[in-house]
């Protein structure tokens, strides 16, 4: 569009890997005209992510919960586990909307565009995104970077999941206390197995209400006709485990979370992915708030310093190995990958247990954890998928 102004960049997509590069880049100082735009499609006000870090990212603070202890459990077994220097950090989307709000206004030219994205066309000047506003007309926006959450005109926005957490919660209200508030419970096995690896998590919000959830390991379609199973082992779950008296389900939750193990979508010259499309979701965990978090950063010092951001942060090959060993063993040994999953819970530290799954491990601590895991038994389960595969 000969004329038109160009803004230093635009952010497709308002949710969590948006909003998060917009403080960065804020907060670092970087670009004079930011616009985040976004549809409106999910909003703020219906969503809500945990993650765990030591506390000196930027959007730490923004969390209304950090729990310094977590319990974990199985079959014959409890363990409470310490997390410090790490902490385990809630944050609802509106917390979320209002830190970055609080960040953002610090730059005049920062702005929120409403619309939906259509197509991104890279040309010598930038790009030009062009994009539906509320009352449907065409219109377009020029650019010299585009950070991409959404996928706008891609064949597959997000590759099709390999696996999906398949999650069923519920909001409970009891007569008496109930809960820890100081707790949270990330993974107990003392749920049925039937429909495949499966755990219980509980999020307290006081010692009289919780969420309570049972997320399962499922193939790409998720649970399908299994679904009313998912619900009522969910129900024994929190009646024959946690033996609540009296109580008032509040809400009903579900969803999916996609765990795709093939490489992340790549950045395009001035179209750099980011979020989901990045591969910020750890395939053998589901969580990604924080793995976003270090994503922006690194993107904001990659500007401010005038290196090409596409190359923030590099994928380690090895931990998306180790993520599609674990997801295979999911799938062809449940029992196998479980053994893994309460091994790693049971013979490590809590601090060594959250920096493993967050690839920030030293090499001598590998050495330490991996004398812990049933490592050979694992690699037989993977080597017998291959084979069956490739048969």
């Amino acid at each position: 569009m000969p004329g038109t102004a160009t803004v230093d960049a635009v952010i497709v997509g308002g949710g969590a890997a948006g909003l998060l590069l917009a403080a960065h880049l804020a907060a670092i100082g970087w670009g004079d005209d930011v616009l985040v735009l976004d549809d409106g499609a999910q909003p703020l006000e219906d969503r809500a992510w945990a993650w765990w870090s030591t506390g000196g990212a930027l959007l730490d603070r923004a969390s209304s919960r950090a729990f310094e202890v977590a319990d974990v459990a199985g079959e014959g077994w409890a363990r409470r586990l310490g997390l410090g220097p790490y902490a385990y950090r809630v944050v609802t989307g509106p917390e979320l909307g209002e830190a970055v709000a609080r960040i953002v206004r610090t730059r005049r030219g920062y702005r929120r565009l409403s619309g939906t994205a259509r197509g991104l066309a890279v040309d010598d000047a930038g790009v030009q995104v062009a994009y539906e506003d509320p009352d449907g007309r065409a219109r377009a926006v020029r650019a010299r970077w585009v950070f991409d959450s959404v996928g706008p005109g891609a064949a597959a926005p997000v590759p099709d999941p390999d696996a999906v957490l398949d999650v069923a919660g519920i909001r409970i209200e009891t007569a008496r206390d109930a809960f820890d508030p100081a707790a949270v419970t990330l993974m107990d096995f003392r749920t049925g197995q039937e429909d495949g690896v499966a755990f219980a998590y509980v999020l307290p919000t006081s010692a009289r209400t919780a969420l309570v959830e049972r997320t399962v390991y499922a193939g790409p379609e998720g649970l399908g006709g299994a679904a009313d199973a998912h619900e009522a082992r969910l129900a024994a779950y929190v009646r024959d485990v946690l033996g609540l008296g009296e109580h008032r389900i509040v809400a009903h939750e579900s969803g999916t979370i996609p765990l795709v193990l093939r490489p992340p979508a790549r950045p395009d010259g001035p179209v750099v992915p980011i979020g989901a499309r990045a591969g910020m979701v750890k395939p053998s965990t589901g969580y990604a708030f924080g793995r976003i978090q270090r994503h922006s950063a690194a993107i904001a010092a990659a500007l401010a310093a005038g290196r090409y951001p596409g190359r923030a942060v590099p994928h380690r090959r090895w931990a998306r190995t180790q993520d599609a060993a674990l997801l295979r063993a999911m799938r062809t040994d449940p029992a196998a990958a479980r053994g893994f999953l309460e091994a790693l819970l049971t013979r490590n530290p809590g601090p060594r247990i959250l920096a493993f799954l967050d690839e920030d491990l030293p090499a001598a601590e590998h050495l330490r954890l991996y004398a812990t895991l049933p490592l050979p038994r694992l690699g037989l389960v993977v080597a017998a998928g291959s084979s069956r595969r490739s048969r």
